[in-house]
Parts: structure tokens; sequence; C-alpha cells
């Protein structure tokens, strides 16, 4: 499954870039990774596809692929 280019940049993230560099590196405006970075604060992120889980759902770990982010 290809990751989109801000999912791109928030992995970029996660490898210690600043938001400028992930953005510049993933081909998107900072604005915008910044916009998915305040939408993730806090919130459950499936460890398989990286997307956030909905209210009301869980993840069963036990089947969920992990991948390296």
């Amino acid at each position: 499954m290809a990751l989109s280019k801000t999912q791109q940049a928030l992995a970029y993230l996660q490898e210690g870039m600043t938001p400028k560099e992930a953005a510049q590196k993933a081909g998107v405006a900072e604005s915008t990774l910044r916009v998915a970075m305040g939408k993730r604060s806090g919130k459950t992120i499936c460890p398989c596809c990286g997307q956030i889980v909905r209210e009301g759902f869980e993840i069963n770990l036990d089947l969920a692929k992990t991948t390296e982010r």
C-alpha cells in the first residue's frame, strides 16, 4: 500500500526531520503537514496503515500487521 505524500511527510517527522524538511522532501506544503500533525495530536493511530482510528473503534493488535515507520 503506497503512502500519500502527507503520510510520507509524517513518516519523515518520525525519523527526526523538521516539519519544513519533511514537507519539502515529500512534496507537500508545510501548512498541509502542520494541519495533519494537528489532526493526529492525541489520537490513536493504526499501526498498519498510519490512519487515525475513529472514535468508537478499537484496534485488535493481535490481528494488526505492524510495519516499520
